[in-house]
């Protein structure tokens, strides 16, 4: 009798054993064991693998799908691998359309993407009414969380949060380095005229009022122009001191291209990092692109000042892309992987029924402090009846300056890497 009540008593501390080593998480992605036979965790991805957009687009896909990986290799979330159903979406038109086949025809709960702000407002639109949770990685915005939606998450910054940047580091540091006094500078601004590059450009001509400079042009373009030629000689007429680009990777590298051929070299060029700040941009412009800035997302805090447990992330993030790549990984995929990385390690391991209610309570309640991922800033999101529900108030932009063949984050100064140079 003694020995039967001592095995049933080893038993049920197996037992616990098992479930507290299951339940318990943390950050840096916990390992735990596969349960056996256990339902994988489907979730729907939406990004321009094809287009004018597919590059930015198959970056952030890149960083989401390592996030993924790295997830799956540590025994999935509460054991349950993670798999992915893909879409690709070009245009606004076909974001629609994936969104209405992933949801009714392959029954995904929630859906990770979007990487452009057309595709993710088409997108979310349609999550939002079937009640389908979406967490946009990059997609940008004012309008993505301004329209009292329920269900659509971004732990990355919003537009205006990266045109105060742009036009805060031009009135706090290029007009002293260029030697003028803010209210004398010529600033010039041009911008692709999808939901991105317009609600950027709405932002930057609505907060310029706040500072002492104003803009002496604005014009705005198609992505999928051939020629730019007719604005690149209009910008040449202005002669401005800074010009101001919101702009995609194949229209930024036209852009500049087109500049240096009719002789227009401005001394200060601020992009985003949509564009001016990607690989493909620096592989195209060879050594011109050095001294060149990119607002937007920031290009990675310096490796030395994380804490060792977002370094441990960080540099197995860096292996793995040069592992699929053979190149260092650019802020499209340091943006999807710290996204996807957040939901899959932080949301979804407290989130016991896989429903968008639920998740969505399981995103409120996420409180991670500053340092605390790769990019530096904290996630904290706008709680539920308030203007930009869903955004998180923590996030921030920041400024970029393509030195030496290398993107260095060089504005606000809490997260620079080194000084810019002029």
């Amino acid at each position: 009798m003694i020995k039967r009540d001592r095995f049933v008593v080893l038993i049920l501390c197996i037992f616990l054993l098992s479930i507290i080593g299951t339940a318990c998480g943390g950050r840096g992605g916990t390992v735990t064991t596969p349960q056996e036979n256990a339902e994988p965790i489907v979730i729907g991805t939406i990004f321009p693998a094809s287009g004018p957009m597919a590059v930015n687009g198959q970056m952030t896909f890149d960083g989401v799908d390592i996030a993924r990986e790295m997830v799956n290799e540590r025994g999935g979330i509460n054991g349950r691998m993670v798999n992915f159903v893909s879409a690709d979406a070009p245009d606004a038109t076909a974001a629609t359309q994936e969104a209405e086949r992933l949801i009714t025809t392959r029954n995904v709960k929630m859906i990770i993407g979007t990487q452009a702000s057309g595709l993710s407002l088409a997108a979310t639109a349609v999550s939002e009414r079937n009640k389908v949770f979406y967490w946009e990685v990059e997609g940008i915005a004012d309008g993505i969380t301004d329209r009292g939606f329920k269900y659509v998450f971004r732990p990355t910054f919003r537009a205006k949060q990266m045109a105060e940047q742009m036009l805060d580091f031009t009135q706090n540091v290029v007009a002293e380095r260029l030697g003028k006094a803010p209210k004398d500078l010529k600033v010039a601004l041009v911008y692709e005229d999808s939901a991105f590059g317009s609600s950027s450009a709405a932002n930057l001509t609505s907060l310029v009022d706040n500072y002492d400079f104003d803009f002496i042009m604005i014009s705005s373009y198609s992505a999928q122009s051939v020629e730019l030629s007719s604005l690149v000689l209009e910008l040449r007429s202005h002669r401005p001191d800074v010009l101001m680009a919101v702009s995609f990777v194949n229209d930024s590298i036209l852009l500049a291209r087109e500049s240096k051929e009719l002789g227009f070299n401005p001394p200060v060029i601020i992009g985003t990092t949509a564009s001016h700040g990607t690989a493909d941009f620096a592989s195209a412009m060879g050594d011109d692109v050095n001294g060149i800035f990119a607002a937007g997302i920031t290009s990675g805090v310096n490796p030395d000042k994380m804490k060792p447990e977002v370094r441990e992330i960080f540099d197995e993030l860096v292996r793995r892309y040069k592992e699929r790549r053979g190149i260092e990984p650019g802020v499209s995929v340091l943006n999807g992987f710290n996204g996807a990385w957040i939901f899959l390690t932080e949301v979804l391991p407290n989130v016991e029924n896989i429903d968008a209610d639920s998740v969505r309570e399981a995103a409120f309640e996420l409180n991670i402090d500053e340092g605390d991922t790769i990019l530096g800033y904290g996630i904290r999101f706008i709680g539920p009846d308030k203007p930009h529900s869903g955004h998180n108030e923590q996030a921030f932009a920041a400024v970029m300056q393509w030195q030496d063949g290398k993107l260095k984050a060089v504005y606000p100064e809490i997260i620079s890497i080194t000084t810019p140079k002029f």
